[in-house]
């Protein structure tokens, strides 16, 4: 089934060479009368960015995927060239193992993930300007997003008041480890750019940047890590991410045994209406933030690009790639 997928959709699989390229033909059964438009796609495996964003300059394709963030701006000088782009629905995230002393107190998980991180310098540099400073799990293009930027503001004194009163300070510095990797460009810089920032609070910490196997296996089985900078996929609204923090089911990613966590996610799961489950949603939002358990660095915009000939392709923010509506004006 894997080599041979079958389906309803607008097309249908007609060759695959691993590696190289995808090729999709209409299905003439589609359940849509007159859809899809197009005939025939090619999806040309290209892994590196640049080189997509040079076959799309040159004509040699009509439509990129995971733009580079350095590409941006020369691409948006081309007149032949649109940059998609919308309300952004992933994240760069950070959070700290909660089984593991002294990330156990609430003071020092504010100090190093609220107060101890200048958001806006990351995703000015890091991000070459094109995020946003982002508190929360669930970003702004998600539904029911909460802004904490006033809450938590960078403020290196009031983030250094709260580790010396954990105990932590010039003569009894915190040393640990922020494990990363570079599947996602941004991350390792992210993380080293917080380093910098922790120095400031008398804070040694230590980047190491893994292949994203051994971080994943790292992650979710041996679970041995202090700190993780990742990026997530889309987020749709604060539910998405339940899996990963209910200790009963799921990840339980951040290790912690806090069953607020769960009881809020069992508010969301029996809301019986739409209010109800919005404010469900906006509590376990506060809570988590409120006392660190996770939050996020900045936001990570999904970019896309086409040339001006592509006409019906709806950009959904990195929820699905679909090209069911979209036409060639040749």
């Amino acid at each position: 089934m894997r080599l041979h997928p079958a389906g309803t959709g607008p097309f249908k699989l007609a060759r695959w060479e691993q590696n190289q390229i995808i090729v999709l033909e209409k299905n003439p059964h589609y359940f849509k009368p007159g859809l899809p438009y197009l005939d025939r796609i090619e999806f040309r495996i290209m892994k590196e960015g640049i080189t997509r964003a040079t076959a799309l300059r040159a004509g040699e394709v009509d439509f990129a995927n995971y733009v580079p963030r350095e590409q941006v701006e020369r691409l948006e000088r081309d007149p032949q060239i649109g940059v998609l782009r919308g309300w952004d629905t992933q994240r760069v995230a950070t959070f700290l193992n909660l089984s593991k002393a002294p990330f156990t107190d609430v003071r020092v998980r504010r100090a190093l993930l609220g107060y101890g991180i200048n958001r806006q310098v990351i995703a000015k540099t890091a991000l070459l300007g094109q995020a946003q400073p982002l508190w929360s799990f669930v970003p702004p293009g998600a539904k029911d997003h909460l802004d904490f930027g006033e809450q938590f503001p960078y403020d290196p004194e009031q983030a250094r008041a709260l580790l010396k009163g954990a105990g932590f300070d010039e003569a009894n510095p915190l040393h640990y480890t922020i494990m990363t990797h570079g599947a996602e460009p941004a991350l390792p810089m992210v993380a080293t750019i917080m380093k910098t920032q922790y120095a400031k609070l008398g804070v040694e910490a230590t980047v190491e940047v893994l292949d994203r196997p051994i971080f994943l296996r790292r992650l979710v089985k041996d679970r041995d890590w202090d700190q993780v900078v990742n990026f997530s996929g889309a987020v749709l609204d604060t539910y998405t991410l339940s899996r990963s923090l209910d200790t009963r089911a799921g990840n339980n990613t951040l290790n912690h045994q806090d069953a607020h966590v769960d009881a809020l996610i069992d508010r969301m799961k029996e809301a019986a209406s739409e209010e109800a489950y919005r404010q469900a949603g906006h509590d376990l939002q506060r809570y988590l933030v409120e006392n660190m358990m996770t939050t996020s660095v900045t936001t990570l915009p999904f970019l896309q690009a086409a040339r001006t000939e592509v006409k019906g392709y709806e950009h959904l923010h990195g929820f699905k790639i679909r090209f069911e509506t979209t036409w060639l004006d040749r």
